[in-house]
């Protein structure tokens, strides 16, 4: 029990020191006992942090965790050595987070395989069920959940619509994609599929290693390709700036997935709000932090996609872009 008496001067004791609460005098170092620090990591396919990292850990402090206060978090950047993600995986298993955090379809798997128990919210997938991650969006089964990407049928219904009215004339289309991400060759497919139906003669183009874009232009130039899509995951959007210039060096307009690739120089976007879809994250962590099972949080889907173009690129191809998709857009780079 708490004495009310005074203590001397200077003799105050940390095991009598009391606090009011109500009608109650709690020790201060209960308080002090239920304020854990959260061990959070995060693997990702990125060379390093960006903006939509710095999304999730502003959507944290809006729910009440601050970095270093309430929180810590250990950053695995993977970059293009994905040959080390099983290593990266099990060492933030074995460093005991309560949480792990993954971004792109990869590194879900990789931590999907080391830890069947501590929780896992990811972002950066297409198709969470056909990756094996989960076993439905409603249900998911285990111990992983987060939010996905752009569904692939409207996807891309969208993208190659947009291509259409981009380009009226366009017959020859490139599609830059990484045989890497398994899910991504059936977006493939399908594009190859729908696009025939509008009269596109659809070219895959597989990236996934240095020179790999480079070669991918060069060729597609050859053939005089008049547009190219580029889906969205780890290795574009780590060589997004170089996948810019190279369209703008052979005056090809680029259609992305997201903002972030017309930020860098692309030409136009349409799909999730990137920066949000991190900071989605954001919710799943601090619901699983106060007690909710991850097989208990259906996955999310995306609510809200975007356009948004680049005039100055479309000035710098000589392309202009057409009032219809100008009066739909949700943005201007210039």
């Amino acid at each position: 029990m708490c004495s009310h008496r005074e203590a001397p001067h200077n003799q105050v004791s940390r095991r009598h020191l009391c606090i009011e609460v109500g009608a109650l005098l709690v020790p201060v170092g209960v308080f002090a006992q239920s304020r854990k620090l959260w061990r959070l990591a995060w693997l990702s396919p990125a060379d390093g942090p960006g903006p939509n990292h710095a999304a999730f850990l502003a959507r944290m402090k809006q729910l009440g965790y601050e970095e270093g206060k309430q929180f810590e978090i250990e950053w695995a950047w993977v970059g293009s050595n994905t040959a080390t993600l099983p290593a990266h995986a099990a060492r933030l298993v074995q460093s005991k987070p309560d949480l792990i955090l993954t971004q792109s379809q990869i590194c879900a798997q990789a931590a999907q395989k080391a830890t069947s128990t501590i929780p896992i919210v990811f972002v950066g997938v297409r198709d969470a069920v056909a990756a094996g991650l989960v076993h439905s969006y409603a249900s998911t089964g285990g111990n992983l959940t987060g939010v996905t990407l752009t569904p692939n049928d409207e996807l891309v219904a969208k993208l190659l619509e947009l291509q259409r009215e981009l380009v009226p004339t366009a017959r020859r289309l490139g599609v830059v994609w990484n045989p890497s991400v398994p899910v991504q060759a059936s977006v493939v497919e399908l594009l190859v599929l729908k696009g025939k139906g509008l009269g596109f003669d659809v070219r895959p183009m597989p990236v996934n290693r240095p020179g790999d874009l480079e070669r991918s232009f060069a060729e597609m130039a050859r053939e005089r390709v008049e547009g190219v899509l580029t889906l969205v995951e780890w290795f574009t959007f780590n060589n997004r700036e170089l996948l810019a210039r190279l369209a703008l060096q052979y005056r090809i307009p680029t259609m992305f997935e997201v903002k972030d690739y017309v930020t860098a120089g692309g030409l136009v976007s349409y799909g999730v709000v990137y920066h949000e879809h991190f900071a989605s994250a954001a919710h799943y962590v601090d619901k699983i932090l106060k007690g909710a099972r991850p097989a208990d949080l259906p996955v999310q889907q995306p609510a809200k996609l975007e356009m948004v173009v680049n005039r100055k690129t479309a000035r710098t191809i000589g392309l202009l872009v057409p009032v219809t998709i100008l009066v739909r857009a949700d943005e201007f780079l210039d």
